[in-house]
């Protein structure tokens, strides 16, 4: 697993990134508020990394905040939302909306996203789910429970 990536921006753009680390360019999809919060090509720059193999593919998903990308691998532990949704929604809400949406119980604000409908976003809170991210949301945002 690669905790983080620091090095030269090479190249940004608002969903993805080419980071060089050790000689190496990384390409890393990222949601629009990093590609917003990361500097301009040419300096240096971090990313918080999640590393997604499958069958076919082995993909870099970056996050300017460690608080992203833990919200990122919450949301795509739910079944029916894949990293493509969870980059959208984490291109349209900060950690601390997705905390506070999931603790008043408002599925609609996650309908901003791209290609996130009513059906998805009412997959986030149906009841198992709804605890589990509530939990985990809790522990990364104590503010939420007052």
């Amino acid at each position: 697993m690669i905790y983080c990536l620091t090095g030269k921006i090479l190249k940004k753009t608002l969903d993805s990134a080419v980071i060089s680390c050790g000689g190496v360019g990384y390409a890393v999809q990222i949601p629009a508020t990093t590609g917003e919060a990361l500097p301009a090509p040419g300096q240096e720059g971090t990313v918080y990394t999640v590393m997604n193999v499958s069958e076919n593919d082995v993909s870099l998903y970056g996050f300017a905040t460690e608080e992203q990308r833990d919200c990122f691998k919450m949301l795509t532990s739910v079944s029916g939302v894949g990293p493509k949704a969870g980059l959208a929604i984490l291109s349209v809400m900060t950690p601390e909306k997705i905390a506070l949406a999931a603790s008043s119980g408002d599925h609609k604000a996650f309908t901003k996203a791209s290609g996130v409908g009513p059906k998805l976003a009412r997959v986030l809170f149906s009841s198992t789910c709804f605890f589990i991210l509530l939990s985990i949301i809790s522990t990364c945002f104590p503010f939420v429970n007052g």
